[in-house]
């Protein structure tokens, strides 16, 4: 819903719309900052030995997307993850692009839905 929208069924006094804003904000888990279909591709290439198919992990220790376990973090956090590893994670700063990084995060987010 836009603003605008949201405006004309509160009325102007802004009041009430400040508290709508704020619920839909903290309703809202993520905005899809990237592309799922590079994600996918990019996953299937380098996530998907260690994390499996569809997001089931693998091997012990090992985040499992199919749960949505390891995606209850904020995008920067993944992507700061991803982009310097950790654990038995390589870093993959310079093998990936923070966007490509990003549209990892996005593919996984949808993989769960």
């Amino acid at each position: 819903m836009s603003s605008a929208n949201l405006l004309k069924i509160v009325g102007h006094s802004g009041r009430g719309a400040v508290l709508i804003c704020c619920a839909m904000l903290i309703g809202t888990p993520q905005v899809m900052a990237g592309d799922p279909v590079n994600g996918g591709k990019i996953y299937n290439q380098q996530c998907k030995k260690c994390h499996g198919a569809n997001g089931k992990s693998v091997l012990p220790g090992v985040a499992d997307f199919s749960r949505g376990e390891g995606l209850l973090k904020a995008d920067s956090e993944l992507l700061k993850k991803i982009r310097n590893g950790g654990g038995m994670m390589p870093a993959y700063r310079g093998t990936l692009k923070d966007s490509e990084i990003l549209d990892v995060i996005t593919y996984l987010r949808k993989l769960r839905r």
